[in-house]
C-alpha cells in the first residue's frame, strides 16, 4: 500500500530537492550526482518515511554497486624492477648542513665568546672611628 505524501513536505523535512526525491522513487540512478550521494539520499529519505535506512542501503550497493576490474586485484607488493624513484629534497644536502653549521657558528659565539668586562673598582677601606678621649 502507497501512502500519499506531498512531495514538497518530504523536500522540506529533508532537504532534498524534488527532482532527487521523484528519481529515487522511479530507481533512476542516472539523475541522481552519484553512488555516494544515492546512499545518503537514501538513508535520509528512508529515516522520513520511518523506514529501515540500512536495508534500503545495502540493497542498493546489492543491486547497482559493482566493484571495478581495479578494485577486484588482488593487492600486491611491487615488483622488484619496478620501485618508485625517490625524489630528493627540494634544497640540496650541503646547503641545508652549511646552514646548520652557520647557525651553530653563530650561537657558539653569542653564548660563549668573551665578553669584556667592566673593571670592577676596588672596594673603599674600611672606615675607622675614632673616638676623643676626655681630657
Amino acid at each position: 500500500m502507497r501512502a500519499r505524501i506531498d512531495i514538497s513536505e518530504v523536500e522540506a523535512s529533508t532537504k532534498i530537492r524534488a527532482k532527487y526525491l521523484r528519481a529515487l522513487e522511479n530507481e533512476e540512478w542516472d539523475l541522481l550526482p552519484g553512488p555516494t550521494y544515492v546512499k545518503s539520499f537514501l538513508r535520509t529519505y528512508a529515516e522520513s518515511l520511518d523506514l529501515d535506512a540500512k536495508l534500503l542501503v545495502d540493497e542498493y550497493k546489492l543491486r547497482h554497486e559493482r566493484l571495478s576490474e581495479v578494485e577486484m586485484q588482488p593487492i600486491s607488493a611491487a615488483a622488484p624492477g619496478r620501485e618508485r624513484r625517490r625524489q630528493g629534497p627540494l634544497i640540496p644536502r650541503w646547503v641545508t648542513i652549511a646552514a646548520i653549521f652557520a647557525a651553530l657558528i653563530v650561537t657558539l659565539s653569542l653564548l660563549g665568546g668573551e665578553d669584556p668586562q667592566e673593571p670592577v673598582a676596588p672596594p673603599p677601606p674600611p672606615q675607622t672611628t675614632t673616638t676623643r678621649a676626655a681630657t
